[in-house]
């Protein structure tokens, strides 16, 4: 058991913790004194700190809240300004209607970026504090850019309608000047009218009046050419009235011109006339488009005062702020540099006090607990150094307690020595083998292991891996299992394994293994238990099992063959008796043959002589056909014999699977049986099947199973005193199934030999050539290749009765073989 050290020991290393304490200013009072100080001075540099990023947050707000994002938007404003009037001037010298689509979609949508702008600009003045008479001036000048852009928005809008009205009138303007030049063509395809000919004045008819009409017509034309250029709305008025006078003139010519000259000058004064004065017509569009130039000039000039008058509202609203930015980041920076002297003053006075407190803990405090230190790690290191406990505080009280734990470790240290002493008594006495191993690297093995290896414990420990004490084919699973138990914690189940000693024999081993801890890092235990006896016996008991198997095998190969020449001996006794059946209509067929041949030879000799008679001839041909007729049938006979007994015996002789009748099939069995049973007396075989029932599977082994049901009633049923009937009957059953029945009145089976019948090897006949196989080769074709059921039902002196029940489609594989009864 463990030894105790006496009572008064640890009463005597307890006492100081016993120790009364009076009022004494301790470590905890001092600290606490101390921290507070510090702690109200870090509170008071904190609230500075915190008052000071206060109102830099402030400050800061506001510039990045208002005052930064005016001045981006009021350099925004002025940069869009700038684009204005850059595009103004474009948008009056568009020429083409998509050109100034496009112009007046981006004027429109920077008039639209300029008011967005403006009123940004003065939600943030409403958002910013109340600044006096410098917020009111900028409030009142953003409400005239908003009051001036929208007049300016206007404008524009005209300007571009006006603009539009010139690039139509323009538009129509050449359209007339196109047809004016048509009409000169046509002008000049007149008769008299060739370029170069010069105007006389001749007869009518001859041309000449035409001529000078169609000069006076070209001259209309090129005035009305020339002032379509001019740039005074009151000339162009003139040139009009003038081009009316002119075709006025022109009509009075043509009128007075005889045919068809008269009508061909009508028709181009006509045309001349819509062209050039009729509504739309040349001069309409040209004054159109000198009014649409005119306006959009004056709208052009009235734009770019409104733009200017904008861009010197921006430029006022971002002068002022401007400076109210500057204003604002001074005071800031003097706000910053102000609160930094005092942050920076609290914090040299934080850093002195710091500096007293940490000279106060050192002489208080950390000296004595690195002299309590010191002590304790002498003490642990084995010297009898003294844990000094001096004053009255707080670490005198710690020291006290070290004392007192370090005596009472001392104490537990010899009760884990004594433990440990016990344990180790307890192991080394095991009769099991242990061993202690981390990494496979030995550490700890008890006398039981060492023995069981035929090693000493120096050698074993100087190994390098316990694997060495492990087959070659065991390994990998001891591995596997090791690091199970390393990552779980989980004990391993018992394992069987073949071990090798040092010796280089082997042994047979059990091996558990679990997690332990020794010296305070993983481990693990393995106990091994020497089963060589046990595998050998089990060895031996295996080698004794495999001989009974192997005595098995050849008891069943030679049932097999049993079973073959059962089979071959049935269809020996079938041949036997096809044969002799056979012999008596192939004698006669040879008999009547062979007297054919003699009255041939007979008749021909007489012909030769010519001494043949007509009643010699006619008995000749009585004679010839009768013995034709008698071969015919004796040969008929024989044939149909041998192919029934060929049908049989194929099948018989082969596992071939095919579609039959199973009626037709049972006649063609009966008839290849016949010579076995004809000679029985009083012997009746019927057949009761349907003719339309047609089995798919195989007819070999249904020709093998009703020819020993057959040959067993002949046997054992019926004697020559006692003959009877016997009846093969089949029907089909619901689920595709057939059953099948043979069935005697013979003289049954008696009841204590009913359940043996269909054992191997049982017959009661033993001395009369009975194989005892007959039945077991009927039971094993049933229910292994029919996949079927066989019952027996016999009563002694009235008759056995053979039940097959069977697919009427045999499976292929994959079903459950069938079972035998016995009623």
């Amino acid at each position: 058991m463990d030894a105790t050290p006496p009572s008064t020991d640890r009463t005597d290393a307890a006492e100081p913790l016993r120790r009364r304490r009076g009022a004494r200013a301790g470590i905890v009072l001092r600290i606490s004194i101390g921290l507070t100080i510090m702690t109200m001075l870090v509170l008071l540099v904190g609230v500075v700190s915190l008052s000071s990023f206060q109102l830099f947050r402030g400050e800061v707000s506001v510039l990045s809240t208002t005052t930064l994002p005016k001045v981006i938007t009021s350099a925004e404003l002025r940069g869009s300004l700038q684009k204005l009037v850059a595009r103004l001037p474009v948008l009056a010298g568009a020429a083409t209607t998509p050109q100034r689509r496009a112009i007046y979609d981006e004027l429109i949508s920077e008039l639209e970026f300029l008011r967005k702008l403006v009123e940004r600009m003065h939600d943030l003045h409403q958002q910013g504090e109340p600044g006096g008479d410098g917020e009111s001036d900028e409030l009142r000048l953003l409400e005239q850019a908003q009051s001036t852009l929208l007049i300016l928005a206007a404008t524009v809008a005209d300007l571009n309608a006006e603009v539009g009205r010139q690039i139509e009138a323009g538009a129509r303007q050449a359209e007339a000047i196109r047809a004016l030049a048509q009409l000169a063509d046509a002008l000049e395809r007149l008769p008299g009218a060739e370029p170069g000919t010069a105007p006389t004045v001749a007869a009518p008819g001859e041309g000449g009046m035409l001529g000078a009409w169609a000069v006076r017509a070209g001259a209309l034309m090129a005035r009305a050419a020339g002032a379509m250029q001019t740039d005074h709305l009151n000339r162009l008025r003139v040139e009009r009235r003038n081009a009316e006078n002119t075709l006025a003139e022109l009509g009075r010519l043509a009128a007075a011109t005889p045919e068809p000259e008269g009508t061909a000058m009508e028709r181009i004064r006509a045309d001349l006339a819509t062209i050039l004065v009729a509504p739309g017509g040349l001069f309409d569009s040209s004054a159109e488009r000198l009014q649409a130039r005119n306006r959009a000039q004056a709208l052009s000039g009235q734009s770019r005062v409104l733009v200017e008058t904008v861009d010197r509202f921006t430029l006022a609203l971002f002068d002022a702020i401007h400076d109210q930015s500057t204003d604002r980041t001074g005071d800031l920076a003097a706000m910053i540099q102000e609160r930094s002297r005092m942050v920076m003053v609290l914090g040299g006075a934080s850093i002195l006090l710091a500096i007293l407190v940490h000279l106060f803990f050192r002489r208080f405090l950390t000296s004595r607990l690195v002299a309590l230190n010191g002590a304790v790690l002498a003490r642990l290191s084995g010297s009898d150094a003294t844990v000094p406990v001096e004053g009255n505080d707080e670490i005198t009280d710690i020291a006290a307690s070290i004392r007192y734990f370090i005596d009472e470790i001392d104490r537990r240290q010899m009760d884990l020595a004594d433990n440990e002493r016990r344990f180790r008594d307890l192991v080394e006495g095991s009769i099991q083998g242990i061993i202690i191993h981390r990494d496979f690297r030995p550490l700890y093995a008890n006398d039981a292991f060492l023995q069981m290896f035929g090693s000493s414990l120096d050698r074993t420990l100087r190994v390098r891996s316990v694997l060495d004490f492990i087959a070659e084919d065991s390994r990998p699973l001891v591995e596997d299992n090791y690091r199970h138990i390393v990552a779980t914690g989980l004990p391993s189940e018992r394992r069987r394994l073949r071990a090798r000693r040092l010796d280089g024999s082997e042994r047979w081993i059990e091996l558990t293994s679990r997690r332990i801890d020794w010296k305070g890092e993983t481990a693990v235990q393995s106990i091994v238990v020497d089963v060589t006896r046990e595998v050998e016996a089990e060895a031996a008991l295996r080698r004794s099992r495999d001989a009974a198997e192997q005595a098995l095998r050849e008891l069943k190969e030679t049932q097999a063959s049993l079973i073959q020449a059962e089979k071959m001996a049935s269809l020996g006794q079938l041949v036997a008796g096809v044969a002799h059946e056979v012999n008596t209509p192939i004698g006669i067929t040879i008999t009547g043959a062979s007297q054919l041949a003699l009255q041939f030879e007979e008749l021909t000799r007489q012909l030769a002589a010519g001494a043949i008679k007509k009643s010699e001839f006619q008995r000749f041909l009585a004679d010839g056909g009768e013995m034709a007729r008698l071969i015919l049938s004796n040969s008929t006979r024989a044939a149909d014999l041998v192919q029934s007994f060929k049908m049989v015996a194929v099948d018989q002789s082969s596992d071939e699977r095919r579609r039959f009748e199973l009626r037709t099939y049972i006649g063609e069995l009966l008839r290849s049986l016949r010579p076995v049973y004809k000679d029985v007396a009083g012997l009746d075989i019927g057949v009761d099947s349907p003719d339309e029932l047609e089995l798919d599977g195989y007819p070999g082994a249904l020709s093998q199973i009703l020819t020993n049901l057959v040959l067993n009633a002949l046997t054992h049923a019926f004697t020559p005193h006692h003959p009877g009937r016997l009846t093969i009957a089949a029907r089909l059953l619901p689920q595709d199934q057939v059953e099948l029945t043979v069935a005697d009145n013979g003289l049954g089976i008696p009841s204590d030999i009913l359940p043996k019948i269909f054992d191997p090897f049982f017959t009661t006949r033993r001395g009369n050539g009975g194989s005892g196989l007959g039945l077991h080769i009927v039971y094993n074709l049933v229910t292994g290749t029919l996949r079927g059921t066989i019952t027996a039902h016999s009563i002694p002196g009235e008759g056995t009765r053979f039940t097959l029940r069977f697919p009427r489609v045999t499976p292929t594989a994959g079903t459950t073989v069938g079972k035998a009864e016995l009623v």
